[in-house]
């Protein structure tokens, strides 16, 4: 495999904890990247003193940190911009700083794009089994997986396929296989890429579906460019810290974000589509303080 320049592009709103356990995960890649680029929403200067602790460890693998504050408005996707126009390596990684990768994750990312030259974008495997929070597939699982699947929600695939859907994703992945969207939590791009397509600005803030709308529009031009990977494997935790959080169904601005990826991508067709998950996320949430009721009796 030819030896190829790799930029990390990460955007993070606070998480210094978590993005210090990101950088050592960098550090201990078998294969290194030539750059890590951190582009920083936090108002405060907690990011940066993380940064400066790990400069020179970066150097010692003759790796460059560099920090930049993002003076725009707050958004994930105008971040990932910023980050995507400083790069200077052959392929993008973007990680969420919440996300620690096993050694050998740029490895394999790597071996994809060499192995598949149609490749423009590859994404790693959260292996739901070894996730913090841990996943248990008890009957009401499997049954509210089911249900998201019928409201075309995001919903865990079990079987293999020859392409994971938008909405899919595997529990149980054994080969390197098509899809139509990376996860933007850890999704290689070829610098090409960015060419033509870049991520929506109009989604400010916590810029919830970014990602699916940037790469599901690389798929339905380049359809059999994007690929998961069952080798790159990595944890992503979910931190808490810097996410949207809500008690009712759906946080007011998740549901504005989704709403114009749908139509953005799909139309007419796309307002449908939002206003059928709508439902399904309406008839869940019922349906969980039913649950919570009961289990009280």
């Amino acid at each position: 495999m030819a030896l190829v320049k790799v930029s990390v592009v990460i955007p993070t709103y606070y998480r210094p904890k978590d993005l210090a356990d990101l950088f050592d995960s960098l550090l201990r890649q078998t294969v290194k990247p030539m750059e890590v680029i951190v582009v920083d929403d936090t108002p405060t200067n907690v990011i940066e003193k993380v940064c400066e602790t790990y400069h020179d460890s970066f150097k010692g693998f003759n790796i460059k940190l560099v920090y930049v504050r993002n003076y725009r408005e707050r958004s994930a996707a105008i971040a990932r911009n910023i980050g995507a126009s400083m790069a200077n390596g052959e392929i993008m990684l973007f990680l969420d700083s919440d996300v620690v990768l096993l050694p050998d994750y740029i490895e394999k990312i790597l071996e994809v794009f060499d192995e598949k030259p149609e490749t423009l974008g590859v994404q790693g495997w959260i292996n739901l089994g070894i996730a913090s929070k841990g996943h248990i597939y008890t009957k009401r699982h499997i049954i509210v997986n089911i249900w998201r699947m019928i409201f075309h929600l995001s919903y865990i695939r079990h079987s293999e396929t020859k392409k994971f859907k938008l909405f899919q994703y595997p529990s149980n992945l054994q080969k390197i296989t098509l899809c139509e969207s990376l996860s933007g939590s850890n999704m290689a791009l070829k610098r090409s890429v960015f060419d033509e397509f870049k991520f929506d600005e109009n989604l400010l803030k916590y810029s919830y579906m970014e990602d699916k709308l940037f790469t599901y529009s690389v798929y339905k031009k380049y359809p059999n460019s994007l690929y998961i990977t069952p080798y790159a494997k990595c944890v992503h935790k979910v931190s808490e810290e810097g996410r949207i959080t809500t008690s009712t169904f759906e946080h007011p601005h998740l549901r504005a974000c989704r709403k114009y990826v749908l139509k953005k991508l799909f139309g007419t067709k796309g307002i449908i589509i939002f206003g059928w998950q709508t439902l399904g996320l309406l008839t869940l949430s019922i349906s969980r303080k039913i649950w919570r009721f009961i289990r009280k009796k």
